[in-house]
């Protein structure tokens, strides 16, 4: 291949990691040559990489289209399957790619990857195991690593993690990435032997090695401008705006406050869908300035929408929501983990949205998001204890303002509650919902779903009462979290 040629190009910039030029590049391909294989691949590879799992797939499925037994572009499919939840389907793909290629090695951990995420980690260490898989390959590491850990052999998963780790390939700033993988994973296996010295240590490797500086002035002064320009006056409904059927319940709260679990329990419903973390708003509000055209930057901007303005964007959220597949006509459940910052917008776009706003002790809710392994790009006010202190409380300054201000309907879930007495709350949480009451609520475990969060491993089980007080146990090292 020319080194001169476009696809030249977008390889060169997809190996040195210059992810910005490769999207620019294969969007303007594909604006010429909208079939253009090289570049639909890129953009699946990359809206991936952002979660824009619907965007990759309309991506992949141009190449396969074309190239129906394309292996590098039916992996991929797996890949996004994968990411959005739908397991059954990403093991049809795998099938597809064995029966053209037995000897697939990638096809073999790919399957082992959704069996371990769908909660059969036995079956996902059978496949590992095969002779075709080499033991030094480091994605099986790590599956094999999480699926150990699920069956309770956290000694031996810490083994294959340590290995993995003493790899060559881990060595070196562009395997920072993947390192901090492993480490965030000694840190659960650590923390479920009581090692909590080490699973803190693990933590603060981890974040180290993929540390984004955090800006606590900007973060704040955000906090205040969404405080000053989202009064109930500026949210109040336009004339002529147009109110969708559909119906949408926003679950708002910090990571790891009880999101997933509050969503898993309206998913159990037949009347509703959980939608998981939809980016859609998250990136119509980082885009709105340009959607716009307006010369004031997020979130100054939203103030000036009209209302043809908001009913199209109220409709590009909710034919994006059908364009995961999620069938029309019941309740949307999204529980974004930055809903609590756009609810603002949530209410221009949905007058008759509701609001589940979930809580849990700042202590315990603080050492789960330093202890996760989320992105710090995404969130880098969780890098340190610090950090997490200053979100927590800004988050606070944001819940009372929406409490004063929004004009939805809203209630509280408090995490302790849930695990205390699960069942009125979740009978009142079906109820504020608008929907009659289904036991299947109270074994929203059992729903067959597969959860896309960090804490998949979790709520796939049955509520438990071990995360209350946890951080107890790292109180010595939790200071901020600690003050009053």
């Amino acid at each position: 291949m020319s080194q001169n040629t476009p696809e030249a190009q977008l390889d060169a910039f997809m190996k040195s990691g210059d992810l910005g030029r490769a999207l620019q590049l294969a969007t303007a391909i594909t604006g010429q040559d909208p079939s253009n294989t090289a570049a639909n691949m890129v953009l699946a590879k990359i809206r991936l990489m952002q979660g824009l799992s619907a965007d990759a797939q309309i991506a992949v499925e141009k190449v396969l289209k074309l190239s129906p037994e394309n292996e590098e572009a039916m992996l991929l499919m797996v890949g996004i399957l994968a990411a959005r939840g739908r397991t059954s389907e990403g093991l049809e793909w795998c099938d597809r790619i064995e029966a053209i290629n037995p000897s697939s090695i990638q096809c073999q951990i790919k399957k082992a990857q959704l069996l371990e995420r769908d909660g059969k980690s036995s079956a996902a260490l059978e496949i590992l195991d095969q002779p075709i898989v080499p033991e030094d390959d480091l994605e099986a590491g790590l599956i094999r690593a999480r699926s150990l850990i699920a069956l309770k052999q956290h000694e031996d998963a810490i083994r294959i993690i340590d290995e993995c780790l003493g790899s060559w390939s881990l060595t070196g700033p562009q395997a920072a990435g993947r390192r901090a993988r492993f480490l965030y994973l000694r840190v659960k296996a650590n923390d479920l032997l009581g090692r909590y010295d080490d699973a803190f240590a693990d933590a603060v490797a981890a974040k180290e090695n993929t540390h984004v500086p955090f800006d606590s002035q900007a973060y704040i002064s955000e906090i205040d401008q969404i405080l000053q320009i989202f009064t109930r006056e500026k949210l109040a409904p336009l004339p002529g705006f147009e109110v969708s059927d559909h119906k949408h319940v926003f679950i708002a709260g910090m990571p790891r406050s009880g999101t997933t679990l509050v969503e898993q329990i309206l998913d159990a419903h037949p009347g509703a869908t959980g939608v998981g973390e939809a980016k859609e708003i998250h990136v119509m509000a980082s885009r709105l300035q340009q959607t716009l055209g307006s010369w004031t930057p997020w979130p100054g901007c939203a103030s000036g929408m009209t209302a043809v303005q908001r009913q199209q964007l109220s409709q590009s959220y909710e034919q994006a929501i059908l364009g995961y597949g999620f069938e029309p006509g019941g309740l949307f459940v999204n529980k974004h983990l930055l809903n609590l910052k756009f609810l603002g917008l949530i209410a221009m776009l949905f007058p008759r949205a509701k609001v589940v706003f979930t809580h849990r002790d700042p202590r315990d809710m603080g050492l789960s998001c330093f202890l996760g392994n989320f992105s710090n790009r995404m969130h880098p006010e969780l890098q340190s204890i610090e950090s997490i202190a200053i979100a927590v409380e800004q988050n606070q300054r944001l819940l009372d303002h929406w409490k004063s201000e929004l004009p939805l309907e809203w209630m509280d879930v408090e995490y302790a509650d849930m695990v205390h007495d699960q069942d009125r709350v979740s009978r009142s949480l079906i109820e504020f919902a608008g929907l009659p009451w289904d036991e299947r609520c109270l074994s929203f475990y059992d729903s067959g779903r597969t959860v896309m969060t960090l804490s998949y491993d979790q709520v796939n089980k049955p509520i438990y009462s071990s995360s209350l007080g946890r951080y107890k146990n790292y109180e010595s090292h939790l200071g901020p979290l600690l003050a009053d």
